[in-house]
C-alpha cells in the first residue's frame, strides 16, 4: 500500500482579505501546486486539502492527491473563525488519514498550515491543544500574514515558532507559497526515502519579505487597528464594506476606502452589528454605488446605511423609514408649486410655511423614526396645488417664506 504524505492549508478568507490579499491567496496555491507537480517525489506521495474560514469553516477541497488537485476559488467572508477551522481540520485527519497498525504502515504524520492575517473570532485554545494532540499527531505550521497578525496566538497553535509574511503583496505571498512548496519537496522526498520527518522550519531557506518569529522572541509590532462596517447602499440596495483605520485617538478612526462584496459574501447568515459605542469617526468614505458619504445606524435592526443627507431615507435592513431634521428656508417650484425643504445649519426645521398655510413637522433628534414621512411629503403636494409666484407681495417679509431676505 502506498504511503501517503496528507496536507492540509487552513486559509484565511475573512473581510480583511479582501481584494488585493485574497487574489494574491489564490495565485499562491496555484504557483505552489504547478511547483509541486514539477516534483516526482511530490507527485508520488502527496496529498492536499484546503480548509477555508471566514465566519464557519469549510473544506473547500478534501484530501486529494496532487496529480487530481486543482485549486479552489475563493471568496470572502465576514467573521475569522479560526477555532471551527481548527477543529474540522482534526475531524478530517481522523477521517482521512490511515494509521499504523501492527499489520501494515498507515501514511506519513499530516502537515498544517494555517495562514490567516488577523486575530480569532471564535474559541481557538482548545481547538489547537486538541489538533496537536489528535492522533496521528500533525506537524502544525502557524503562518502570520501582513502587520495585523497576533504571533502570540500563531505561537501557540503551533506549540513553537510561526512564520511571519511581512504584507499581502502578491509578490510576498508568492515568494511564501515557494518557500511552503520548497519545504513539501523536502518532505515529499523524505518520505519517499520511508522517512517521517514532518517540516523543519530552521532548515528551510526563506525568501525575501519572510522571516521566522521563534517561541521566545518578542511578538513584531501591529500597526494600527483596522473597523470593517457592512454598509447597505440607500439608493441600491447593494452592499460594501466601508474600511477605517484607527487614528491613534481610542475609538477615533480615519477612512480608508469602500470595497464592494460579492452577492455570496453573507451565505453564512448576517454578520452581527458592530459595537459603536464610543466610536467615532473623522472621514467617512463615499459609497462606491451612489457616492454618498453619510452613514446611518436604523434602531431596529441595526444596519448601517447610507444617505445623502437630509431627506426621506430607508432602512435597507427591515425597511423602516427615516426622515432627516431640516432648518431654514424653502423652495417653492413654480411649476408644481409645493414646498421642498432645504438643508440649513442646525439640522432642525419647526414648520414649513406655503403663501398662508403653514404644515408642522416636530422632530426630537438629529435622526428620528417617521413612518408617514412620504404620506406628509405627498400632502404638501396636494395642498399647493396652484403654482405660486417666487414672491408674494401681499405678504408681509417676517412671514413671507419667500422674501429675498428670508432665503438661505
Amino acid at each position: 500500500m502506498l504511503r501517503r504524505l496528507p496536507v492540509y492549508l487552513l486559509l484565511d478568507v475573512s473581510e480583511s482579505m479582501i481584494g488585493q490579499p485574497l487574489k494574491s491567496l489564490e495565485e499562491g496555491v496555484k504557483l505552489m501546486v504547478r511547483t509541486l507537480m514539477r516534483n516526482p517525489y511530490a507527485l508520488e506521495s502527496l496529498y492536499l486539502s484546503v480548509i477555508t474560514f471566514a465566519g464557519k469553516a469549510e473544506i473547500a477541497q478534501p484530501l486529494t492527491e496532487l496529480a487530481a488537485f486543482r485549486a479552489p476559488a475563493l471568496s470572502v467572508r465576514p467573521g475569522t473563525a479560526l477555532g471551527a477551522a481548527l477543529r474540522l481540520c482534526r475531524d478530517s485527519i481522523s477521517r482521512d488519514v490511515v494509521t499504523t497498525t501492527p499489520e501494515r504502515k498507515g501514511d506519513f504524520k499530516p502537515l498544517v498550515f494555517v495562514m490567516t492575517d488577523g486575530e480569532p473570532t471564535d474559541e481557538w485554545r482548545a481547538a489547537a491543544e486538541t489538533l496537536r494532540n489528535t492522533s496521528p499527531r500533525p506537524t502544525v505550521v502557524s503562518v502570520g500574514c501582513g502587520n495585523e497578525a497576533d504571533f502570540d496566538v500563531l505561537r501557540k497553535i503551533s506549540g513553537g515558532d510561526a512564520v511571519n509574511v511581512r504584507d499581502l503583496t502578491s509578490e510576498s505571498m508568492q515568494t511564501l507559497f515557494s518557500w511552503v512548496s520548497a519545504s513539501l519537496e523536502v518532505s515529499s522526498k523524505a518520505a519517499g526515502a520511508g522517512a517521517d520527518t514532518g517540516v523543519s522550519l530552521d532548515k528551510t531557506p526563506m525568501g525575501e519579505g519572510i522571516s521566522l518569529v521563534k517561541k521566545g522572541d518578542a511578538a513584531p509590532p501591529k500597526a494600527a487597528s483596522r473597523l470593517f462596517l457592512h454598509v447597505a447602499c440607500s439608493d441600491t440596495g447593494k452592499r460594501y464594506l466601508a474600511v477605517f483605520r484607527s487614528s491613534g485617538k481610542p475609538g477615533v478612526y480615519d477612512a480608508v476606502e469602500t470595497v464592494p462584496v460579492a452577492e455570496d459574501f453573507y451565505r453564512d447568515g448576517e454578520v452581527r452589528a458592530a459595537d459603536m459605542a464610543g466610536v467615532s469617526f473623522r472621514t467617512v468614505p463615499p459609497c462606491p454605488f451612489c457616492g454618498a458619504s453619510v452613514l446611518f445606524f436604523c434602531d431596529v435592526c441595526k444596519t448601517v446605511n447610507c444617505s445623502r443627507g437630509a431627506g426621506v431615507v430607508y432602512c435597507q435592513g427591515c425597511r423602516k423609514t427615516y426622515q432627516t431634521q431640516f432648518t431654514g428656508s424653502v423652495n417653492v417650484r413654480p411649476s408644481s408649486g409645493w414646498a421642498r425643504p432645504r438643508v440649513g445649519a442646525s439640522g432642525r426645521l419647526d414648520s414649513i410655511g406655503v403663501r398662508r398655510r403653514a404644515f408642522h413637522i416636530r422632530f426630537l433628534d438629529s435622526v428620528v423614526s417617521h413612518p408617514s414621512s412620504v404620506t406628509i411629503i405627498s400632502q404638501l403636494k396636494r395642498m399647493s396645488r396652484k403654482p405660486v409666484p417666487d414672491n408674494d407681495a401681499s405678504l408681509p417679509a417676517s412671514r413671507n417664506r419667500l422674501h429675498p431676505r428670508n432665503m438661505a
